[in-house]
């Protein structure tokens, strides 16, 4: 009889094992190399990102730097607009003013009749003075009462008391300014006139 041809497969077996062993190193080697890339590479883009951001950050901080600097310029030139306007106004009050005056002296020189002259002139409030002054009898002072607001200054006066001086009467009115007082005239322009030509 021919006998059976025996094969030991512990070699083999081992060295497969050790094989796969190796492969198994292999992989873990590479899934290591691969994580450490990953997170290497994550910290690099994260880096990046926070740089970036920062960066946006300093520029959005420069620009509210000078939008700071500009609403104050603007707070600034605000306030010289209020001090100008301030300034405007208190001169068109005293323009107004010495408007108001002139034509209120205009008005009593022109209405105060003969033999009648007024001492003071006084200002109890902006818009009502008291008149005091002398006249030949009362009839005079009933004149100017009467005459007094047709100037457009004045209104209707008051007559506050009449004292008889020697030969004249002593006599203190009070007047209130008129509405059409109150704001200054403004200058007609003339209008332009218009020439015909002679006919041929």
């Amino acid at each position: 009889m021919i006998e059976p041809v025996k094969i030991n497969l512990l070699p083999y077996r081992e060295t497969e094992r050790l094989h796969k062993q190796q492969q198994f190193k292999v992989l873990m080697l590479s899934a290591l190399i691969g994580g450490l890339a990953l997170a290497v590479g994550a910290y690099v883009a994260l880096g990046a990102a926070i740089g970036n951001q920062e960066s946006r950050n300093r520029h959005l901080e420069n620009e509210i730097g000078k939008l700071d600097q500009n609403l104050g310029e603007i707070q600034k030139l605000q306030q010289e607009k209020e001090r100008f306007l301030a300034k405007k106004q208190k001169v068109e009050e005293l323009q107004q003013a010495r408007h108001r005056a002139a034509r209120m002296l205009d008005t009593l020189n022109a209405r105060i009749p003969a033999d009648t002259y007024l001492t003071s002139l006084e200002a109890e409030s902006p818009d009502t003075y008291k008149l005091s002054g002398r006249a030949l009898n009362d009839n005079k002072i009933a004149v100017f009462m009467q005459a007094l607001p047709a100037g457009g200054v004045f209104g209707q006066p008051e007559l506050l008391g009449i004292q008889k001086n020697g030969s004249y009467q002593s006599f203190t009115l009070k007047a209130r300014l008129s509405d059409a007082s109150a704001e200054p005239e403004a200058p007609q322009t003339p209008q332009p006139t218009q020439t015909q030509e002679p006919q041929p």
